[in-house]
């Protein structure tokens, strides 16, 4: 469990940033005055938001959200029964499998 609390610091100290980073106005998108963190990003590389609003939760696009998170909760959830089954399972087998499992990942998601 040490490690589950690192993870939830983490996941703390993330948030506060965050946090810190939009009450200072850093991620403002409003007209002439937008934040130093927007001004350093290519306009065409700036996120659009839309007019949408919280009914944008109920577009079919938002399942691309939910694959996403439904697909990063199952990989870490079964992390150790996959080291379990792993015949010979060592713990550098384990890491060349889960480094080529990410390596193929990213491969089929750059393609996409």
């Amino acid at each position: 469990a040490p490690f589950s609390l690192a993870g939830v610091m983490g996941m703390g100290y993330t948030a506060l940033a965050m946090g810190l980073r939009y009450f200072d106005g850093s991620y403002t998108l409003e007209g002439e005055t937008q934040g130093p963190l927007v001004n350093g990003v290519a306009t065409a590389l700036q996120p659009k938001f839309g007019t949408e609003g919280a009914s944008a939760v109920f577009s079919s696009k938002s399942l691309i959200l939910v694959c996403m998170l439904s697909t990063a909760y199952m990989a870490h959830f079964n992390a150790p029964k996959f080291y379990l089954e792993l015949k010979n399972n060592t713990i550098a087998r384990y890491n060349t499998v889960v480094s080529w499992s990410f390596g193929i990942s990213i491969l089929l998601m750059s393609i996409v």
